[in-house]
């Protein structure tokens, strides 16, 4: 078990607490659910961000191959998710791809691959991110749609490279995680949500197991680097670790950061 020690000197046990809690209710219109997703209008809009299709691809352009499993595992969770939400739409929220450029034609085949399953399913909305360069032209002859924002349920919905004065804001492009440390210094890195509940600004984990987080208890970049929270350094947020026991309460991001091992 992981058990971790705070500034009050409080010993606490999230994965004692919350083990088998699938999602929580962020506010009366959103819910974060463990499996990375989000879930709006009752779960019939669901939201990811960060998928980054053909990530394999470009570590292999730098001499690292791998098994090619990326894009077939995250298909099974994604419609796996669909499913126990019954989805109507999903909004992919930015960088469905992980090639800045037009795509090599791997990239591609996953891309059009992941979005005709979506397709098939339900309603489609691609939200553009940093990475998503030619995607107009790559789900070309597909059922979807894609935006440079949406607004569903009062919420804007951006992919968080750009500045933004919206709110309420949902956003990706952070990739939010933090680490848990166990008593003789182990840790594991899990994916987080962020969310302000005064300002209503929502953050989600990128839904790609290959993305990496960013790990913001690491000290050395207090501030959030994503466009649209320009000036953050991270306070008023709380932070919601996703695992594969549950959705994980971790408290405030100021609290985690303070915490002793």
């Amino acid at each position: 078990m992981y058990t971790f020690s705070c500034a009050s000197d409080k010993s606490i046990s999230p994965f004692s607490l919350v083990a088998g809690m699938r999602s929580v209710e962020a506010s009366p219109r959103l819910r974060l659910n463990h499996d990375r997703t989000l879930s709006m209008e009752g779960g019939r809009t669901l939201v990811v961000a960060d998928l980054h299709l053909g990530y394999e691809d470009a570590l292999e352009g730098d001499g690292l191959h791998l098994p090619r499993t990326h894009t077939m595992g995250l298909m099974g969770e994604l419609l796996g998710a669909i499913e126990r939400q019954g989805a109507e739409r999903v909004v992919v929220l930015g960088d469905v791809k992980h090639d800045f450029h037009r795509g090599r034609w791997e990239c591609r085949d996953d891309v059009r691959a992941v979005i005709s399953m979506i397709s098939e399913c339900c309603d489609c909305v691609i939200v553009r991110g940093n990475h998503d360069n030619y995607i107009q032209s790559i789900v070309a002859g597909l059922e979807a749609e894609v935006v440079d924002s949406i607004d569903i349920d009062g919420h804007r919905l951006e992919h968080g490279h750009a500045s933004s004065v919206q709110r309420p804001l949902i956003i990706g492009h952070e990739h939010p995680s933090v680490r848990l440390f166990d008593r003789v210094g182990g840790f594991v890195k899990i994916p987080c949500f962020l969310h302000h509940p005064v300002e209503g600004v929502t953050v989600l984990p990128a839904f790609s197991p290959m993305a990496p987080g960013n790990d913001l208890c690491n000290g050395l970049r207090p501030e959030l680097f994503s466009p649209a929270l320009a000036g953050r350094g991270g306070e008023g947020f709380s932070v919601f670790g996703c695992s594969d026991i549950g959705i994980l309460p971790l408290g405030s991001l100021e609290e985690i950061r303070s915490m002793r091992f």
